[in-house]
């Protein structure tokens, strides 16, 4: 007689056995995985042809380059000179990071010689009006604080001696002028009329764009993104092909708001970190929040009244879903009434935990590694539920999938729509932008959902007016 028990009992075992308690007052502890910064990268090569740049500085080339007074140039002898551009700049690359700049000036003054003869002083004045075109090399350098310095410079040729005899005294223009170059190139390169082709102000703008909140919607809500940025670097090249090279990088975390747009204030260009990277590279982490209550409205949506077909005489209509973290999965809670032919209703809770999941051939987040309890005042109609277990988390697997299809074509229409921008000397384009989910994670508050869209910048110069 015992032997017909057996059975049954060792039925009811397994499905105990099998069957995990879930508490949702006392999850379990999760694997302690940080929440990852969601660091973000661009890098973008920056070709300026050398002629590009003579274009800006031959914009109005009949300026005054310096002009001093009483210059003393040796010998007791002082001169007034003023120096003036006569014709445009020519910019020619060398090796080794250099520059070769060519001016043609225009020298024009009086020397000065003084002498005591019985007393009195004399004083002579000698007329000069001399046309140079000296040729100066030095490495150009955009310092940390953003100024444009000019180092190892040399005077390679000045186009014709500086040197002269009069009345027996040896005059050496060379270090008069020698001695303003420095302040010279400084002006030329860095002139007022140049603010189109200001280093400084390329990288304000591209630093506040890389900054601006954009907005996108997911089921109906406004998802904010906007980046604190952190980090810029530049390395500048000189090559002999005729070109200046910049690499700019920029580094910063990416940030997400849900409802109102956030308000960014602007923050100031860091200093300049030397930039080695020269590859041509975009990667941006957007990390999408989904709030659970937000999850809570959509389930309800889909899944509350629906019907949960369990066998030909029983079905589970779930009710009043709500979601909250547990350890390392979502906990899907939901109240529900178990309709059986013939029998009374009965009233009670069903617990559904899974690890969410991006199904790539659906776009949407599901569940895996489900785990599935239930409680009511029904013992017998526990353990009939949880001998349909399987099909019930099957069902409720396919009715909780959330979709980020939507939102993930509209990131990517964002992202080429973001991904231009002008500056006041060109035009930036990401080329070919993707998109992808990276990672989902848990927390106390919502799900988090990471993507990552990697791409290329296009950059075209504006043409010189």
């Amino acid at each position: 007689m015992f032997s017909k028990y057996i059975l049954p009992i060792f039925i009811l075992s397994i499905t105990f056995s099998s069957c995990k308690t879930i508490k949702p007052d006392r999850p379990p502890a999760s694997s302690g995985i940080e929440l990852p910064q969601a660091i973000s990268k661009a890098n973008v090569p920056v070709e300026i042809p050398l002629s590009f740049i003579e274009n800006n500085l031959n914009q109005d080339w009949n300026s005054k380059l310096f002009a001093e007074n009483g210059l003393p140039i040796g010998s007791g002898l002082t001169t007034d000179i003023d120096v003036t551009r006569t014709g445009k700049i020519v910019l020619t690359g060398l090796e080794n990071n250099t520059l070769r700049v060519k001016i043609p000036m225009n020298l024009k003054g009086d020397l000065k010689i003084e002498k005591k003869v019985f007393g009195q002083i004399l004083s002579t004045n000698f007329p000069f009006n001399e046309n140079i075109s000296p040729e100066i090399s030095f490495d150009p350098e955009i310092e940390s604080n953003w100024e444009l310095g000019i180092k190892n410079l040399e005077i390679e040729n000045w186009g014709r001696s500086m040197k002269y005899n009069l009345l027996g005294f040896e005059i050496d223009l060379d270090k008069v002028v020698k001695s303003q170059l420095q302040t010279v190139l400084d002006n030329q390169l860095s002139a007022a009329n140049l603010s189109r082709f200001d280093f400084k102000s390329m990288a304000q703008e591209t630093w506040d764009i890389f900054s601006k909140p954009y907005t996108m919607t997911q089921q109906g809500l406004e998802v904010h993104f906007y980046s604190i940025p952190t980090k810029l670097k530049l390395t500048e090249e000189i090559t002999t092909d005729q070109k200046l090279n910049l690499y700019v990088g920029l580094e910063g975390e990416m940030m997400s708001k849900v409802g109102s747009k956030p308000k960014v204030p602007k923050s100031p260009l860091p200093n300049i970190d030397v930039n080695e990277n020269k590859a041509n590279e975009l990667e941006l982490i957007l990390p999408l929040i989904l709030r659970y209550e937000d999850l809570d409205g959509y389930l309800n949506k889909e899944m509350s009244g629906k019907i949960i077909k369990i066998d030909s005489k029983t079905e589970i209509v779930p009710t009043d879903l709500k979601t909250q973290k547990y350890g390392d999965k979502t906990l899907l809670l939901m109240d529900f009434t178990g309709i059986r032919k013939g029998k009374k209703d009965i009233k009670g809770k069903m617990y559904f935990a899974g690890k969410p999941v991006f199904d790539v051939a659906t776009e949407s987040l599901r569940f895996d590694e489900a785990e599935f309890d239930v409680k009511s005042d029904n013992g017998m109609a526990n353990i009939g539920i949880r001998l349909k277990k399987r099909k019930i988390m099957n069902q409720i697997k396919k009715l909780a999938n959330y979709p980020v299809g939507d939102f993930l074509s509209e990131a990517r229409k964002e992202m080429e729509k973001q991904g231009k921008f002008e500056t006041g000397f060109a035009t930036f384009q990401v080329k070919n932008p993707t998109l992808d989910v990276q990672g989902i994670y848990n927390t106390e508050e919502d799900v988090r959902i990471y993507l990552k869209s990697t791409g290329q910048m296009e950059v075209k110069l504006k043409e010189v007016k």
